[in-house]
């Protein structure tokens, strides 16, 4: 994992120049974290309405109903133009780095920063997900943390080696580089074998989740709440591997004159 933080903050501040165009890549990372907690808070609200249904009067279903829908596409819009918005961020901050550095941003540079604001995304929302199952359940939190910092650890071994990969595979031998074939297909198993093992964390946090429900320490309501966050999670942790590994092969073509037209 110490890896992983490494390498992101060295591709971070190569890429993105001091002062504005930085904290606008955390604003939009935050942003992304507080739009998972408000994904988790519309869910709570729906599965608390759906349990009391019986008890709410008409109007007032109709009204709690309403609401959550125009919260719930609030969220998406949201998430939209987050999304969009870093195009214009990344134009900006490699219009600063020609003035630095006297030169544009190849394709493959241009590839490090979607992955590197992927990842601070990811990682936002995983602490966000993470600080939200604490205040429900601590003693599921704490073994959540657990799992995820053991499969982060594993990640990072994966990240750290395919790095050393890629910039081998860049190399001309007899004066051909390796196929693309061999390239991407390497970097694809690399991520799939840490979404892999992610899943099976996530198998491991449901089933225990499952078990405290059985035997009556985590009420229904989040209990609902916290299996959906922990798929959230999954979904966090996959696109963290998948990130890491494209990552791993922008940074190689970065340094190969030939890749930027691949």
């Amino acid at each position: 994992m110490i890896s992983i933080i490494r390498e992101i903050k060295l591709g971070f501040t190569q890429l993105f120049p001091g002062g504005r165009f930085r904290y606008v890549l955390v604003v939009l990372s935050m942003l992304s974290a507080v739009i998972s907690v408000s994904e988790l808070l519309v869910m709570k609200f729906f599965v608390n309405i759906v349990v009391q249904e019986g008890e709410i009067e008409r109007n007032h279903f109709i009204l709690l109903g309403v609401g959550l829908a125009v919260f719930f596409i609030l969220t998406r819009v949201s998430q939209y133009y987050q999304k969009i918005y870093r195009v214009k961020a990344f134009a900006r901050s490699f219009k600063s780095l020609r003035k630095l550095r006297n030169r544009g941003a190849k394709n493959p540079e241009w590839a490090m920063a979607f992955e590197i604001s992927n990842i601070l995304a990811q990682a936002t929302q995983l602490v966000a997900v993470l600080a939200f199952t604490l205040i429900l359940e601590p003693i599921f939190a704490a073994l959540n943390l657990l799992v995820v910092l053991v499969v982060l650890a594993v990640i990072g071994r994966i990240f750290t080696k395919q790095l050393q990969v890629q910039q081998e595979l860049q190399v001309e031998r007899d004066g051909k580089r390796a196929r693309p074939q061999k390239r991407y297909g390497t970097r694809i198993k690399a991520a799939e074998l840490g979404s892999l093992l992610t899943g099976l964390g996530i198998a491991l946090l449901l089933a225990v989740l499952l078990f405290m429900s059985y035997n009556g320490d985590i009420s229904l309501v989040n209990t609902l709440i916290i299996f959906f966050g922990t798929r959230l999670q999954n979904g966090s942790l996959t696109s963290a591997s998948r990130s890491l590994m494209r990552y791993a092969k922008a940074k190689a073509g970065a340094r190969s004159p030939a890749e930027d037209d691949e």
